[in-house]
């Protein structure tokens, strides 16, 4: 039972850094399009980003469709709202000095609450793309 567990959580090696590597893909590119308009914050009160939400689960699903790791598809999210953070500290506040920008960036509460949502939301997210995978399996065993 253990076993297993820990193949679901944390996978084996090579799948690993497959998914290491798709969260570093997911970070530049989540920073690349804030950073350059293509992703935009509307306004208002932000306390998780659309743009990166949608950006993790896609990548958090198909994680789960290749049955990989869990926690592949935790990280995958908290990293797109890392980058949103990190594009919103160093990009977009002008005049402040770096100390203000790293306060920014490592502020707790906001950590928190992209580390409890991508635990939530990668979740639900490599369990659809897991889901959809055993469908499309069984479809293709069905003809």
């Amino acid at each position: 039972m253990v076993s297993a567990l820990q193949d679901v959580v944390l996978g084996d090696r090579y799948e690993r850094n497959i998914d290491l590597l798709a969260a570093a893909v997911v970070f530049v590119g989540t920073f690349v399009a804030y950073a350059t308009g293509m992703f935009a914050v509307d306004g208002g009160l932000v306390f998780l980003p659309v743009d990166a939400t949608v950006v993790g689960l896609v990548v958090a699903a198909g994680i789960g469709y290749r049955q990989s790791a869990l926690l592949g598809a935790w990280v995958t999210l908290f990293v797109a709202y890392f980058a949103f953070f990190a594009e919103w500290a160093f990009l977009s506040l002008p005049g402040r000095p770096l100390t203000d920008k790293l306060a920014f960036l490592f502020e707790p509460t906001s950590l928190g609450l992209a580390a409890v949502a991508s635990v939530v939301l990668g979740t639900t997210a490599f369990a659809v793309g897991h889901f959809f995978r055993k469908v499309v399996e069984y479809v293709r065993g069905a003809q």
